[in-house]
C-alpha cells in the first residue's frame, strides 16, 4: 500500500509540475515591439513582434491575436510561423484574412526596413481579419493559445509617427510608453529612412525560466519528503 500511495502522490505531483512548466514556457513569450504604422508605412500595415525569452522553443500552432476588444472570440489566427526558438524574435504583419496578400506585404516590409535584404534567420508571420487593425491613438495587442488561454498582452496610447513601441522592459498586461531610439535595444533607422525600430532583433527582456527551475526543484523536494514519510 505504501508503494501504491507513493506512486499516486508522485503521479499527481508530476502532473502539477508538467502543467506549471508548460505555463512557464508560455509565459516566456512577450510582445517585445508594436508598430501601429498602418497606411503611414511604405508597406501600409501594422505589425508586432513576439520574443521567446526562455531557454526552449515554444510551439505557437493555433495561437491567435486580438486588439483592444480583448476577446478570444474575436481573435484571428497567427500564420506562417509555428514555433519560436529560445531567444528568437518573430515579426507578425497584418495582412488580409485569407493570406493572399502576405507575400506582397512581407516583401514591401523587407524592402522598407532592410532594403530588400532581410537579416539571416528573420522570421515573418502574418495575421488578418475584421476589426484587428491597430489604432494610432490607443489600442492593445492580446495573444492567445489555441484553447483561448491569454499568453500575454500590452496596451499602448498615442503612437509617434515613424517610431515603434519598444518593450525591452518586458511589460506584460501593462501600458507601453517607450518609443524606439536608434542605437538602443537594437533599434535602427529603416533602410527607407522613415521608421525607427528593431524588427526581428532580440530584445533584452527579463528571462522567466527560473520559475520552471524553481518548480522542478520543489517537485524533487516534495518527492523526497513523500519517500521519507512512506519509509
Amino acid at each position: 500500500m505504501k508503494s501504491s500511495s507513493f506512486k499516486q502522490a508522485a503521479s499527481a505531483l508530476a502532473a502539477v509540475l508538467a502543467c506549471a512548466v508548460s505555463h512557464s514556457a508560455h509565459a516566456a513569450i512577450v510582445i517585445s515591439e508594436v508598430d501601429a504604422a498602418g497606411s503611414s508605412a511604405a508597406y501600409a500595415a501594422d505589425w508586432f513582434e513576439l520574443t521567446n525569452t526562455g531557454t526552449s522553443a515554444v510551439n505557437i500552432n493555433g495561437w491567435k491575436m486580438d486588439d483592444n476588444s480583448n476577446a478570444f472570440a474575436s481573435a484571428v489566427a497567427l500564420r506562417g510561423v509555428s514555433s519560436i526558438a529560445a531567444g528568437q524574435s518573430v515579426v507578425f504583419i497584418e495582412s488580409n484574412s485569407t493570406g493572399s496578400t502576405d507575400a506582397a506585404i512581407n516583401a514591401a516590409f523587407t524592402q522598407a526596413w532592410f532594403g530588400g535584404n532581410a537579416p539571416s534567420g528573420l522570421l515573418i508571420g502574418n495575421y488578418g481579419g475584421a476589426g484587428v487593425g491597430l489604432s494610432t491613438s490607443t489600442d492593445a495587442v492580446n495573444i492567445f493559445t489555441a484553447s483561448g488561454t491569454l499568453v500575454t498582452r500590452v496596451d499602448f496610447n498615442a503612437s509617434t509617427l515613424g517610431r515603434t513601441f519598444d518593450n525591452a522592459a518586458g511589460v506584460n498586461n501593462g501600458v507601453l510608453t517607450t518609443f524606439s531610439t536608434a542605437g538602443l535595444n537594437g533599434a535602427f533607422l529603416s533602410a527607407n529612412g522613415i521608421e525607427t525600430g528593431s524588427p526581428g532583433a532580440i530584445a533584452a527582456v527579463p528571462e522567466p525560466e527560473s520559475l520552471a527551475l524553481l518548480l522542478t526543484s520543489l517537485g524533487v523536494l516534495g518527492l523526497t519528503g513523500i519517500r521519507r514519510k512512506q519509509a
